[in-house]
């Protein structure tokens, strides 16, 4: 296997699993006012803790605060304008979804890149980066992209999309996965320093998704249900990424 090959089997593993976290939707029935609940606050939950887990310290472990905090404000700056977009010419519900699936993916292009990186520089003559070391970080992102696809499809699904399309649209968000570690194998000796403020960038996004869409269609009345939810989908996310 060359190093072209490798980053197609770790790139395809990763979307592979967004996929199969989307495809879940298509067991579910009935799409209640509990489930609805289940679905936002699971979804919430998950993107906060990768957030912090997947992103924000992978890229303090790979830079500095100062990278971090730029990275960080071109996402919030962003995002912004992404959602000034998306209020102009979306509805009220469909924003919600635009927004999630926006935050979605961009969140998955620094997986891909990492898992692009990861896999060339495993194959590199002096790389400290061995392939079982590749193959680990791959492992690990894959069994997190699971519940990430399924938040996004079962979303879909709890807004009266049917299950074809609702899954449909999480595996498209995974998409941009191999598209980024392919890019990265291209580009390994240019794009590598840029990592760190893609991470921050990606974390900001989806911090400002779930503050400002998911968090508000959860809290319009007190729930603790919806709070276990929140809970159950971060700690959900944490032993993923600490563990993996």
């Amino acid at each position: 296997m060359n190093c072209f090959s490798f980053v197609f089997f770790c790139s395809a593993i990763i979307f592979g699993a967004t996929s199969l976290g989307s495809l879940l939707v298509i067991g579910l029935n009935v799409i209640n006012d509990k489930t609805e609940k289940i679905c936002l606050g699971l979804a919430s939950g998950i993107m906060f803790a990768a957030s912090i887990w997947s992103l924000l310290l992978p890229a303090l472990d790979s830079s500095n605060i100062v990278s971090v905090l730029i990275g960080f404000v071109i996402g919030v700056f962003v995002i912004i304008q992404l959602d000034r977009f998306v209020n102009k010419y979306s509805s009220s519900v469909s924003k919600k979804n635009t927004m999630l699936f926006l935050a979605m993916s961009i969140h998955n292009i620094p997986e891909g890149m990492t898992v692009g990186l990861m896999s060339a520089y495993a194959y590199q003559s002096n790389s400290m980066v061995s392939v079982s070391a590749a193959l680990a970080l791959t492992i690990g992102i894959a069994i997190q992209n699971i519940p990430e696809g399924a938040a996004i499809s079962l979303n879909y699904r709890q807004d009266g999309y049917s299950k074809l399309k609702s899954a449909f649209l999480g595996i498209i968000s995974g998409v941009v996965e191999p598209i980024s570690a392919f890019l990265m194998l291209i580009l390994i000796n240019y794009l590598s320093v840029l990592l760190p403020f893609v991470l921050s960038g990606a974390a900001a996004i989806m911090i400002y998704v779930v503050i400002g869409e998911l968090l508000p269609s959860i809290s319009k009345e007190k729930s603790n249900f919806s709070c276990l939810c929140f809970i159950g989908g971060f700690l959900l996310m944490m032993c993923l990424d600490v563990l993996l």
